[in-house]
């Protein structure tokens, strides 16, 4: 009897300490780039005592898809969203019951219970920050230098107000002023990892060294001190002139060519000369 118990009692630490370390994960990888437990705000808001704030059904619904939370006019979602900048938290893949494991995770981890790994207090990552970092990460972010792990460049998606970027990305949002909106620990935690699912993918298998996260987030804090200082010129109706200008070229250069072309066959003229015979 006593064997059953002991059995019973070992499953049910095996399963608690199962769901903690699933939640423990899924709060490294999504979560902990842009939020504390405990430790302060960092992008959003700190998750300590969050289950005590919000209730357990509103904070799955939430956590899967914020997006869809604020679009319906919830109150307490609108109103975190304006707080914090206006900035949308990625809505996240997962069933109820990881959000379950991970709710556990972030109770535990906020009442002691749990230790949260990997979360530091947040600190001034530029405190000793110099012009060469920021002259490495523009390097870094215009692909002028490689990743050391091979990672595409920032400038692949992206685009700064910065006059010494001739042309950049456009697939993802303008990073001027993300230092502003983030400081540098929510920049250097988003670049370190990635919670965004395209930008997870494309370096999951090429992270980025703690040097170039430095030398990135000092670039981006530069550019959004003097982003005010820019004037980048937009060359679209440029290209477009000059476009029409080589089309127009093209159609003169195809339409002479045209014209000077052979108009018979090489031999028509010997069949005429056989036709004159015979007739």
């Amino acid at each position: 009897y006593l064997m059953k118990i002991s059995i019973i009692v070992m499953a049910m630490l095996a399963f608690f300490y199962c769901k903690a370390d699933q939640g423990q994960d899924i709060f490294n990888k999504a979560c902990a780039p842009c939020h504390t437990i405990g430790k302060g705000r960092l992008v959003g808001p700190d998750l300590k005592n969050i289950s005590e704030k919000r209730t357990q059904v509103w904070l799955i619904d939430f956590i899967q898809s914020s997006q869809s939370i604020i679009k319906s006019g919830d109150a307490d979602a609108v109103a975190i969203y304006k707080e914090y900048n206006s900035l949308l938290m990625p809505d996240q893949p997962l069933d109820t019951e990881q959000v379950k494991a991970l709710l556990n995770y972030i109770n535990n981890a906020g009442s002691g219970i749990a230790e949260t790994e990997g979360q530091e207090q947040p600190t001034d990552l530029l405190e000793n920050a110099s012009e060469e970092n920021v002259a490495e990460g523009l390097l870094l972010f215009t692909g002028k230098n490689r990743f050391t792990n091979g990672g595409s460049a920032c400038i692949t998606c992206h685009t700064v107000k910065d006059d010494r970027i001739f042309s950049s990305g456009t697939l993802a949002k303008d990073l001027t002023n993300t230092y502003n909106l983030m400081g540098s620990a929510g920049v250097s935690a988003i670049v370190k990892n990635p919670p965004f699912p395209a930008m997870r993918e494309a370096y999951i298998n090429a992270p980025l060294t703690e040097n170039e996260v430095l030398n990135l987030t000092a670039y981006l804090r530069s550019v959004d001190e003097n982003s005010i200082y820019q004037h980048p010129v937009d060359f679209g109706f440029t290209f477009v002139i000059f476009g029409l200008i080589v089309f127009v070229l093209l159609q003169i250069t195809i339409s002479i060519l045209y014209f000077n072309r052979k108009k018979e066959s090489v031999n028509y003229k010997i069949f005429q000369r056989q036709t004159a015979v015979i007739n």
